[in-house]
């Protein structure tokens, strides 16, 4: 088998169980092979430390798939789908929508697969990945059991890895949009044009608490794409809720979500906005509209490192206008999802803006991205949703 050899006292992170080997890392690569290929990864000696597949043209030139010699056949990719499903069936037994596989944290860098009733959406994030798509889409619906696999692009993946970023059935073929239910609340995703692969199963914890909480509670739900705390907070007893987001076609699935969840006797208990958010947050301050309970859930400000401090002046300004709109006693859920932003930093940042505001703010909780989507302690860029949830106590 090809391999590549390590420069001197570059193996160090590789042994602490960190899955990726950066290009200036290698010393040489030795045999034939072509980028997506499966290499041999070798200390500075040639001591063997695992085994994945290369990328010569990426800043990440190898991603490991195991510490053994195991072959990285389709009877390794189906035991770790096993693995990865048992793991998700003992956190959510019974449940339709879950992830199934996420990357690295199931030892399959580049590899997601959320399962929606009995459809996988299936997404490539690396050349090695792409390359054996339709293969790892027909042992998905084997292992899952599931009717159809839709394989979902990454254009920025694509760019960077250098892979035909083709979207479309892989395995059978159904509608694009599929009913979920998350608890007591029913949403449609959208394979083809939905954010991430048709809906944030990463938020589903969060959504719950906020959910919790919400009984006899005026709540807003900023940047709220298509309404799904909202609908929970509707779901939990909100006296009225209020959605803003800036795209037409998310404020229009926000409405028929709220519709949908709303309970019999809420009918006018909730609103959607199509709006600049951070206007709209400036404008609510000025009007002195007030609320209990206020989610602030953005895109991420920030994919770059180069990129955090003018994110960092992103998350103070919305986080300092929803404290402001906050009554006595009002409670926060502020999230960020960019692993550059870590939950020390987040912290600091609303600190900075409570400090602005000068009211007496306590930490009810600290939350995170949802089980199914797990952390590799080795690895912190596996953990990129951060979140807190706060109280006005004046």
């Amino acid at each position: 088998m090809s391999a590549v050899r390590l420069k001197k006292n570059q193996d160090r992170r590789l042994r602490s169980g960190h899955p990726r080997v950066f290009s200036n890392e290698n010393e040489e690569y030795a045999g034939p092979d072509e980028d997506g290929d499966i290499l041999d990864v070798m200390d500075h000696r040639g001591a063997f430390l695992g085994r994945g597949y290369v990328n010569r043209r990426s800043l990440i030139a190898l991603r490991i798939l195991t510490r053994g010699r195991d072959e990285i056949d389709a009877a390794f990719f189906a035991k770790n789908f096993e693995r990865a499903l048992a793991y998700r069936e003992g956190l959510y037994p019974g449940d339709d929508a879950l992830r199934v596989v996420n990357a690295e944290g199931d030892g399959l860098p580049g590899l997601i697969v959320d399962r929606y009733g009995d459809v996988l959406a299936l997404q490539a994030l690396t050349r090695g990945i792409a390359q054996r798509a339709d293969r790892l889409a027909e042992l998905a619906a084997e292992v899952t059991g599931a009717r159809t696999v839709y394989r979902r692009g990454d254009p920025t993946a694509a760019a960077i890895e250098g892979f035909d970023d083709r979207s479309g059935w892989l395995v059978g073929q159904a509608t694009a949009t599929i009913e979920i239910r998350e608890g007591p609340c029913l949403f449609q995703v959208d394979l083809e044009e939905g954010q991430k692969t048709g809906f944030y199963l990463d938020q589903r914890e969060n959504r719950a608490l906020v959910g919790s909480r919400a009984a006899g509670r005026r709540v807003l739900d900023a940047f709220a794409y298509t309404g799904a705390f909202a609908a929970w907070a509707l779901q939990g007893g909100a006296t009225d809720v209020l959605a803003l987001d800036s795209s037409g076609p998310a404020c229009a699935r926000a409405v028929a979500h709220l519709a949908r969840n709303a309970p019999p006797d809420a009918p006018g208990r909730y609103e959607v906005r199509e709006v600049n958010v951070f206007d709209a947050l400036r404008a609510l301050e000025r009007e002195g509209n007030r609320f209990d309970l206020i989610v602030l859930d953005p895109p991420p400000f920030t994919r770059r490192r180069a990129a955090v401090d003018a994110a960092m002046r992103g998350y103070k300004e919305i986080n300092l206008r929803a404290i402001r709109c906050l009554r006595p006693g009002g409670l926060l859920a502020t999230f960020s999802c960019s692993h550059h932003v870590s939950s020390a930093l987040f912290e600091d940042v609303c600190r900075a803006a409570v400090e602005d505001v000068g009211r007496t703010v306590r930490i009810v909780s600290r939350v995170d991205q949802a089980r199914d989507h797990p952390v590799l302690l080795a690895v912190p860029e596996t953990r990129y949703l951060t979140g807190l949830v706060l109280e006005a106590l004046e």
